[in-house]
């Protein structure tokens, strides 16, 4: 412990963009660095981590929060220039004092830096406890109460609550004033000397809570599903669900009383949360008999490994914290928590089920995708009133973001052997033994080479191929256009049993072609059309030219371009309900075959309005008309409708 006599003490404000804090304790200059509000500047990733559970060192850089001013010989107030008006003498305390650190009104910092140095408070012997309420900068708290939830800390402490002195607006004067090492920091976690007094809390804990632990669970979820903006991996209700499915009681810590939740936590054997202040209340415990899985949201976990790594039996990061991505942050907009996916949730499922956390048999990829879509167009919707302006762009950027990671993450997990576009078409032509194949736009042929189907004929107005090469009695090449073909030479043919439309990029003659081919088909006929899900405005647009000027201009890497082709979806949707289709989770495309939808319900009913769609409707229609499936439930329908199964 380090003695201050007639210290100065300053309310302390937050610059969280730097994150810097000014005011708290004037220094003398020779206090020792230790008695400072310091964290760990190193980030620590799983190698870091793993590493240090086996037995490595864990070197720590530190960063000093509070900012350090000496005292001024002169004047006694500091050498930043206080003025004397600005202490109040009234607020001169006589006595000793213990200095209890900043208090922060975000219930993960006040467990981490608001109560370790409570461990030296003695109520014989000092007078009270000093802690400087951390503000914003150009705030003013003329009266203030700690929360709830922090009182009944303190009363478990053995703190009584008109023994705090609080710093808000004024500086102040403290005869003797006395700063003790804080027993945990953090970032950095508790220190050796410091376990013996926790041991000694646990036990008037475990007192405290001995009738309420006797109906309480042994496994547990701590999730923040529930908290709007709460910095929640999209797709944790889907999770939530599988644990609860196996036993797993989820718990919302805030409906509870401090006592009940440490009740919980004690009693518990398993423990899984989402990245989050509720497992801090474990600083008040020494050690858990308990195995605890972190679910976590950002790229590090310095928060929370060097807390719960020694105090529990096994801590374990579930899945990658490489794999985390942002795909927003609007925090200058009020919205304090980004939106953040997790590239490979899969990784999670597989790191619970290697440590026994769980075994999640009815984990399913294309069920979470569509949780998680759907967790982040309602994060989209809500966050909408916040954002300048109520720019549609802000939503539609966000959505491209996610797609396209999606598309990219999705394509790895699908069966390796669907790799190209001749893969998808060998696939349908295995379902109806196709022996006949039509592709409208063939363009080099590489396609079309690559289908193994006995006959085949090639529509191009204009071939990059020698068609010579290729052409036999079988294989038959026209130079000519769509129209051109379905006029004067489709009816020379017998009907097709797959047909692909890879056309000229826009819903007018895609549609034309499709409608066209529909008297070259037969009842098990089915088509596969390319370009159906544009990754983003650019690309969504009929023109070439148009799209690569916006390409230009924004900046987009990108030189694909899928032309307005999505909108020929809608418009089977609403004028073809005698067919179903469904749309490829990779390249989009869009397979069509003939089974009539039982729920049909026009949507626009009218080609005029649907030739008028934007791309921002096709992201708004992205769980629903355009909504993407795995390859082996395509495939599966396909054979049950068609009876080939």
């Amino acid at each position: 412990m380090f003695k201050i006599h007639n210290a100065i003490v300053k309310p302390i404000q937050i610059q969280e963009q730097h994150n810097k804090w000014s005011g708290g304790v004037v220094f003398p200059n020779n206090m020792p660095e230790i008695f400072r509000h310091r964290r760990s500047n190193i980030n620590l990733d799983q190698e870091k981590i793993f590493r240090h559970q086996r037995g490595g060192s864990l070197e720590q850089e530190i960063v000093y929060l509070d900012q350090f001013i000496e005292v001024n010989e002169k004047n006694n107030l500091g050498s930043d220039n206080s003025d004397t008006h600005q202490i109040d003498s009234s607020k001169t305390y006589h006595g000793t004092y213990i200095y209890g650190g900043p208090f922060h009104p975000h219930f993960g910092h006040a467990l981490t830096e608001s109560i370790h140095r409570l461990w030296a408070f003695d109520i014989s012997i000092h007078d009270g406890i000093v802690f400087t309420i951390s503000q914003p900068p150009n705030t003013s708290l003329a009266e203030y109460t700690f929360p709830l939830w922090f009182t009944q800390i303190l009363e478990i402490i053995g703190i009584p609550l008109a023994k705090c002195v609080l710093v808000t607006n004024n500086h102040c004067i403290f005869e003797n004033l006395i700063i003790p090492e804080p027993g945990s920091e953090l970032t950095l976690g508790q220190k050796k000397w410091y376990f013996s007094y926790l041991e000694k809390l646990q036990h008037r804990i475990f007192e405290l809570t001995n009738n309420l632990r006797k109906d309480k669970p042994q496994w547990l979820f701590l999730g923040r599903n529930h908290i709007p903006f709460s910095g929640v991996i999209a797709g944790e209700k889907y999770f939530e669900t599988l644990f609860t499915d196996e036993g797993y009681v989820s718990l919302k810590p805030e409906s509870y009383d401090v006592i009940e939740q440490l009740a919980y936590l004690i009693n518990a054997k398993k423990i899984i949360f989402s990245e989050g202040s509720s497992i801090y209340l474990l600083e008040l415990i020494n050690y858990l008999d308990a195995e605890i899985a972190c679910i976590p949201k950002r790229g590090g976990n310095k928060s929370f490994y060097p807390h719960l790594n020694s105090k529990c039996r096994n801590y374990i990061i579930a899945g990658n914290l490489q794999d985390i991505l942002g795909l927003t942050d609007w925090r200058k907009h009020g919205i304090r928590k980004p939106l953040r996916i997790n590239r490979h949730p899969d990784k999670i499922v597989e790191s619970l089920r290697k440590h026994n956390f769980c075994s999640l048999k009815k984990w399913n990829d294309h069920q979470f995708f569509t949780e998680e879509k759907h967790y982040i167009s309602a994060y989209i919707d809500r966050a909408y009133n916040f954002l300048p302006n109520s720019d549609p762009m802000h939503r539609i950027g966000v959505m491209q973001k996610y797609l396209q990671v999606r598309g990219t993450t999705q394509e790895k997990s699908v069966d390796m052997s669907i790799k190209s576009r001749s893969d998808r078409l060998n696939k349908l032509a295995s379902i109806n033994q196709s022996s006949r194949y039509l592709e409208i736009r063939v363009s080099k042929g590489i396609t079309f080479n690559a289908v193994n189907i006995t006959n085949k004929v090639a529509v191009d107005p204009q071939f990059r191929l020698n068609k010579d090469k290729y052409a036999t009695e079988k294989v038959v090449f026209l130079e000519v256009s769509s129209d051109e073909f379905f006029k004067s030479y489709a009816q020379k043919f017998e009907s097709f049993d797959l047909i692909y439309l890879d056309c000229l990029h826009t819903f007018e003659q895609t549609f034309r072609d499709f409608c066209a081919s529909i008297a070259v088909a037969h009842s098990k006929t089915i088509w596969l059309i390319d370009d159906t899900c544009p990754r983003s405005y650019a690309q969504a647009q009929s023109s070439l030219q148009r799209c690569r000027q916006i390409q230009n201009f924004s900046g987009e890497k990108s030189a694909a371009w899928m032309g307005d082709v999505f909108k020929i979806v809608a418009a089977i949707h609403d004028f073809f309900p005698q067919y179903s289709f469904a749309t490829f989770p990779d390249h989009g495309q869009t397979v069509v075959w003939q089974k009539w939808r039982k729920d049909f319900q026009p949507q626009w009913n009218s080609l005029e309005m649907i030739s008028q769609l934007e791309y921002a409707d096709f992201v708004e229609l992205q769980s629903t008309l355009f909504k993407r499936e795995p390859y082996n439930n395509i495939f599966e329908r396909i054979r049950h409708h068609l009876g080939t199964s």
